[in-house]
């Protein structure tokens, strides 16, 4: 049945052939092939469009459904943090005319176009994917000219209910990776500890897997090298992964300990300790944490690593290109995944191969929003000689992107850009061939000042 919807989902399908747009497409021919061009595919990105070729929107699927997903929840007895309801709203009311809209005219028709403001969520599809690349530009610009490896780092999944109950708990995860790369650097050399020799990294928090379950993980982005305090730079290569794993595990375990014991609801406390017990047992290794050596110290490899991981640390924990079909009246919603574990395995008859899920809308839901961060959380973190504060000089450093890579990245976040680049039109070109003006005093800004929006 999945594969039926992914197959009508795959069929050509052209809104723009439609009577009703004969004229307008006229008109564009005649004003050029590629203003005739532009307008198809606007036409055949619209809404309606979209939706007629069973491409779906989370967003939609928020707005049909979550008045009676709250109900729900309150029947359940499960409260809904104040964090998801201030970001649920605001990607439901994402462009929405009355929040406030911008009014171009064109200067040769009689042609508008109103377009309704961000709403900045980062649970918004369309907002969470702009904060995202623009978080991943800012991470390019610390990032010094050296090798560097990706490093990942996860706790046992009998951790993770106590992670749900106990957000603010993620800090530790931060500390624990922090407390670990910090010392395996200076360890008991009182040499290093006196010129204060550090790795430079940067961390970030993932709260899902590809199924969407709760797993909260770090992955770090980690230069090869330390700086002192005195700005010298020295190669450090060599991460022992068997004290990655157990110190990791010990320092986390042991930061939980202290606070459970303090904050921990009735019980909770008596439970973590069994836990913590078996989990000594069971994990004699440490938790798993992987680090492989990339050998790479090319300038344009090092890039595609630190890019991989900016966008990869970014990325939603749903992507509506997975969205294989949602019925509105039965209130379900058929989509994929691909397992993590069939990343490295070469023989396709040894993959557990792609996995499909049909389910209801509430369940999907429910997935979705515990993944939202409260209010204020930095879930990107900087650390050692990357961190604001630090004392170690980086100054004299030569950056690994240069001022020409960055200014090209913060030109990809212009919204005009990214339209063009994901829907192959250009919003502000009218059917007649003129560029669409900006008109300030017929357009709508609701407590904000246009310049945060064009």
């Amino acid at each position: 049945e999945i594969k039926h919807e992914l197959n009508k989902k795959t069929c050509p399908f052209q809104y723009h052939k439609n009577d009703i747009f004969r004229l307008q497409l006229i008109k564009a021919a005649e004003a050029g092939f590629n203003i005739y061009e532009n307008e198809v595919n606007r036409l055949d990105n619209l809404p309606v469009a979209r939706m007629m070729k069973l491409q779906f929107s989370i967003t939609d699927i928020f707005i049909n459904h979550w008045n009676e997903f709250k109900q729900i929840q309150t029947k359940k007895g499960k409260p809904i943090r104040s964090a998801i309801h201030k970001n649920v709203d605001l990607m439901i009311n994402c462009k929405n005319l009355k929040n406030g809209y911008l009014f171009f005219t064109c200067p040769k028709c009689n042609n508008i176009h109103i377009q309704g403001l961000s709403c900045h969520s980062r649970f918004c599809p369309s907002c969470g994917k702009k904060y995202r690349d623009a978080r991943a530009n800012e991470i390019s610009k610390a990032i010094i000219y050296a090798p560097h490896r990706h490093i990942t780092w996860t706790i046992a999944k009998e951790l993770r209910d106590f992670f749900q109950r106990h957000k603010n708990m993620y800090d530790f995860l931060f500390e624990a990776v922090n407390d670990v790369l910090t010392y395996i650097v200076q360890g008991k050399s009182k040499a290093a500890k006196k010129a204060k020799r550090k790795l430079g990294f940067i961390s970030t928090i993932h709260t899902f897997g590809r199924d969407m379950k709760f797993n909260p993980h770090i992955h770090t982005l980690c230069a090869e090298c330390t700086i002192d305090k005195d700005g010298n730079k020295k190669l450090f290569t060599h991460f022992n992964y068997k004290q990655l794993r157990q110190s990791f595990m010990n320092q986390l375990l042991k930061k939980m300990n202290t606070y459970l014991k303090e904050n921990g609801i009735p019980g909770e406390y008596t439970a973590f300790c069994n836990v913590k017990t078996n989990l000594y047992k069971t994990y004699s290794e440490g938790f798993y944490v992987h680090a492989p050596q990339n050998n790479i110290k090319s300038r344009k490899g090092i890039k595609k690593i630190a890019n991989y991981v900016c966008r990869y640390a970014g990325h939603p924990a749903m992507s509506e290109s997975r969205i294989l079909h949602y019925d509105k009246e039965t209130k379900m919603i058929y989509y994929y995944y691909d397992p993590h574990e069939d990343d490295h395995v070469e023989d396709e008859n040894d993959k557990i191969g792609r996995q499909y899920v049909k389910e209801s809308v509430y369940e999907f839901m429910a997935k979705l929003i515990v993944h939202i961060s409260e209010d204020k959380v930095h879930t990107t973190r900087y650390y050692g000689f990357y961190a604001n504060r630090s004392t170690n000089p980086t100054e004299d450093k030569p950056k690994l992107f240069s001022p020409a890579d960055l200014n090209d990245m913060k030109k990809k976040q212009d919204w005009k850009y990214r339209l063009l680049t994901s829907y192959k039109y250009d919003l502000l070109i009218c059917s007649c061939g003129a560029t669409m003006v900006f008109c300030r005093e017929l357009s709508y800004f609701k407590g904000y000042e246009p310049e945060d929006f064009y």
